[in-house]
């Protein structure tokens, strides 16, 4: 299943370096190694790092974390173990607020 996504802030530019805001919405299966998250989806055109809170919870997963890996371009949820969440987990309407910096 696919996610949603709606950038909250366009990008800024201190210096050289963009900042973004964006909105992931989760659908309702989790794919075990994380959604893909593009930097464009971003709004970017290439991020070098990211920090990922949760600002909604849903679904029947608890959701303690999320983190965004720059290199593959995937964003993944971890429980309170913290172990990443199941595959085929439901995440429905979990909402992960992305600040991603880079140009």
């Amino acid at each position: 299943m696919a996610v949603s996504v709606s950038r909250v802030q366009k990008g800024t530019v201190p210096g050289a370096e963009r900042v973004s805001v964006t909105t992931v919405t989760f659908d309702n299966k989790y794919v075990t190694g994380g959604e893909p998250v593009t930097a464009a989806n971003l709004g970017l055109k290439k991020v070098r790092f990211a920090i990922c809170t949760i600002a909604a919870v849903g679904g029947t997963v608890n959701v303690a974390s999320a983190h965004y890996v720059p290199a593959t371009g995937l964003l993944l949820l971890f429980d309170e173990t913290p172990a990443q969440v199941a595959s085929e987990a439901d995440v429905s309407n979990i909402k992960v607020q992305v600040v991603a910096f880079g140009h």
